[in-house]
């Protein structure tokens, strides 16, 4: 059977089903036929029931009727109906993936990255961790549970060592700026400057370190600790000689 045959079954099928259709509604009363008009929707109900359907204008004549103008140099006159994309929705219509996101601490366009002055700016968050470690010390009188004081205690111990490593950070670099003063300083008096070596510096470092530890009270538990360390290690040494 050809296409054409089937075609025209079709159309037997819906002319025979809307006989029947016809019939039922003469049955009806006006009343109940209304009714059942507004529940089908009146472009529903004139293709299912009547029969009359919408002329379908194709696409191709469509595009041919945008496409006429009058003269070819002249620009194509656009729909009044079509409405006027919002400023950046081409934007917001790309997806998230297609979004590349960039970390300015690594990205040349968002200029050099100064590790001196990101330290000098961001220095109030020490005092930050400060109020928190006190914080968590108050808690910790308050907690019974040993679980939840281990948790505590290390963070506690957290926040003092990141605060312990940017006082040292900024003492070096202290150290390192009366460096360079003392250096030019020789230069503007005509005097040989004295560079110092890495051995020395370390030495000076070791020096101020334990001055420190002498000015609160807390040398002789430095030295005490650094005796065990020391002894840990020579214990392993042997053990595994």
């Amino acid at each position: 059977m050809s296409s054409s045959e089937d075609s025209n079954n079709e159309i037997d099928e819906e002319i025979d089903e809307r006989k029947l259709i016809r019939q039922d509604l003469s049955s009806m009363s006006f009343e109940e036929i209304m009714k059942l008009k507004e529940e089908l929707g009146a472009k529903l109900y004139k293709e299912a029931i009547l029969g009359i359907e919408k002329p379908k204008t194709s696409r191709n004549q469509k595009n041919a009727k945008d496409l006429k103008r009058l003269n070819k140099n002249r620009p194509r006159e656009q729909s009044s109906k079509r409405p006027v994309p919002f400023l950046g929705a081409e934007l917001r219509g790309k997806s998230k993936n297609d979004l590349q996101l960039r970390d300015p601490r690594f990205d040349e366009r968002a200029g050099n990255y100064d590790v001196n002055k990101f330290k000098e700016n961001y220095k109030f968050v020490s005092s930050i961790r400060e109020s928190e470690i006190l914080e968590l010390k108050s808690e910790l009188n308050r907690v019974t549970d040993q679980e939840e004081k281990d948790r505590i205690k290390k963070a506690m111990q957290r926040l003092a060592n990141k605060n312990v490593e940017e006082n040292k950070w900024h003492k070096k670099q202290q150290t390192l700026k009366e460096e360079q003063q003392e250096i030019q300083k020789a230069i503007a008096e005509g005097k040989k400057p004295h560079y110092l070596t890495k051995k020395e510096r370390k030495a000076k470092e070791l020096v101020a370190q334990f001055e420190e530890l002498k000015k609160h009270g807390k040398l002789t538990k430095h030295l005490e600790k650094r005796r065990k360390k020391n002894i840990a290690k020579d214990r392993k040494k042997m053990n595994f000689a």
